[in-house]
Parts: C-alpha cells; sequence; structure tokens
C-alpha cells in the first residue's frame, strides 16, 4: 500500500518522558518516523518537537489524534497534525519591485516551495506580465480608496482565493492591525534591513549613513508594530566603506531573495513555532 505522509508539531513545558511518549505513540499507530528534531529552549522550560512520520493507506488520520490528545492532555500540549498531501495556498503580494517575486515563482516552478500560488495582488500594475507568464491570476487593490475599504477588497481576494498565507513580497504598504491581527503568524514580510536595527523606510539609506560593515535582510510575521515581527529567518553580507547607497540596494536584492524563500520555505515545512512574541525555527 502506497504510504501518506504526515508532520507533527508540538510543543509545552519539558517534562521527563515527552519524546518516548511522542514516538511511542506514533509506532503503536502503525507509523514509521522519517525526521525528528526537538529543541529544548532552557531559559524558558520550554520543549518543541516537528515529527515527519509516514503511514499506510490504512492510516487513519482520526484515530490517531483520538489516541494523541490523550498524551497532549497529559502534557498540556499544543500540538497540530499536517497532512503533507494538503498543500497551502499562498498569495503573494507586490508592489513594483520584482526580484523578490521571481525568486518565488522560480522556487515554486522548480518543486522547491512546497505550495500553491493561486493568486498574486499588487497595488500597482507594473507587475501583471510576470503573473502572465507564469499562468497566475493578477489582481490590483487601491490604497488610494482609504486603509480600511482597501484592506476589505484585498482581504475578499484572499478569502475567495482560500488562501492560508500571505507573503508581501516588498509589497511597500503598511498593514493595518486589524489586517496583522486578522492574518496572525500567517503573513510573512521580508524587509530589507537587518532587524531590529533600521526599520521602516529605507533601510540601506540609514545604514549607508552609520557606516554598517554589513547589511542583511530578515524575514518575519507582519503585525501592527512595524518591523518587529517575530523574526523567522535573516542573513547579511559584508560591505566596505567605498560603497554607495545605490549599491547598497544592488547587493542587498540577493540577501533578500535569499531570505524570503527561505523564512516561506520554514513555514511550509511547519518548521517555525511561535511562543510568546518569538519564533523558535525547529527542523
Amino acid at each position: 500500500m502506497a504510504e501518506k505522509e504526515f508532520i507533527l508539531t508540538a510543543s509545552c513545558q519539558d517534562q521527563s518522558g515527552i519524546i518516548a511518549a511522542i514516538t511511542d505513540t506514533i509506532a503503536d499507530n502503525g507509523c514509521n518516523i522519517v525526521n525528528l528534531a526537538q529543541h529544548t529552549a532552557t531559559d524558558i522550560g520550554m520543549f518543541f518537537i516537528r515529527v515527519k512520520f509516514s503511514g499506510t493507506d490504512a492510516f487513519n488520520q482520526d484515530s490517531f489524534s483520538a489516541s494523541f490528545s490523550k498524551l497532549a492532555d497529559k502534557y498540556k500540549m499544543d500540538w497540530k497534525i499536517h497532512d503533507t498531501a494538503q498543500k497551502k495556498r499562498v498569495a503573494v503580494l507586490v508592489s513594483k519591485t520584482s526580484h523578490c517575486l521571481y525568486e518565488l515563482l522560480l522556487k515554486h516552478d522548480a518543486g522547491e516551495l512546497d505550495c500553491e500560488i493561486p493568486v498574486i495582488i499588487s497595488n500597482h500594475p507594473d507587475l501583471a506580465h510576470v503573473a502572465t507568464a507564469f499562468h497566475i491570476p493578477f489582481f490590483q487593490v487601491d490604497p488610494a480608496k482609504g486603509k480600511a475599504e482597501y484592506e476589505a477588497d484585498l482581504n475578499s481576494l484572499l478569502e475567495d482565493y482560500k488562501i492560508d498565507l500571505v507573503v508581501l513580497a516588498r509589497y511597500m504598504q503598511v498593514m493595518s492591525g486589524d489586517f496583522c491581527k486578522k492574518w496572525n503568524n500567517r503573513c510573512i514580510n521580508i524587509h530589507h534591513g537587518f532587524l531590529p536595527a533600521f526599520k521602516g523606510a529605507k533601510p540601506y539609506h540609514q545604514a549607508w549613513k552609520k557606516g554598517v560593515k554589513i547589511i542583511g535582510a530578515t524575514g518575519h510575521f507582519a503585525t501592527e508594530d512595524l518591523d518587529q515581527g517575530p523574526i523567522i529567518f535573516q542573513d547579511v553580507i559584508r560591505v566596505n566603506d567605498t560603497r554607495s547607497i545605490e549599491e547598497f540596494i544592488t547587493m542587498g536584492k540577493d540577501v533578500e531573495r535569499h531570505v524570503l524563500f527561505e523564512s516561506v520555505r520554514r513555514y511550509l515545512a511547519h518548521a517555525v513555532f511561535c511562543y510568546e512574541g518569538r519564533t523558535f525555527v525547529i527542523e
């Protein structure tokens, strides 16, 4: 019989015997562990685990969930089971800059992003041709209508396309607190600066004026506190003092591409755990 693959994610206060209890429950349900990653954050006494396991066609997810619920109650776990055959539906929001959009679409086309991308949304018409080239519907929204009305239009599109994750791929609009709360931990933003330094507009200009020796990018969950959401992934490159602001911007594009892709990839792999305003990436 063909095998199905699932990912179990769980977190709770660290206690003795958790790993053995989890692996025994998986085995007792006739499943085989493919990959297991766990971490105990000793500073706060929290335990996190991500387990990828396989089961045959005879595997019953409801029966597994019922048996695991008893274990979860004992250890007071927050947990989820994810069927890898069910792909997340991702909406990509863009403005006029194309490099991050191209990176996601090319990686997806190559099978390196495990999701569906059913729609691209923008506040400008400039990148419609990119969506057309990849045979993806493109919609333009109008922030000039006012924040509430424009975000209502945006949310309507996201609901129509049954979106699970919103990716702001250099989407140059500040999202409202209401939008961020609605999409809490389901909206990933790429910031072209190494947060928490140089948040807000023109981070490369800010960095150049400070004479930094490294520049970077940050993938994080969008929150109403601008550019201060839980961080998923970051990277940097070294720069020297002979570089101009324009050179910073050009060099930074490669970092932005890489950071956004890795942030989205980790999310889709169910490797990102959020706890009290920060992330733990376990894979």
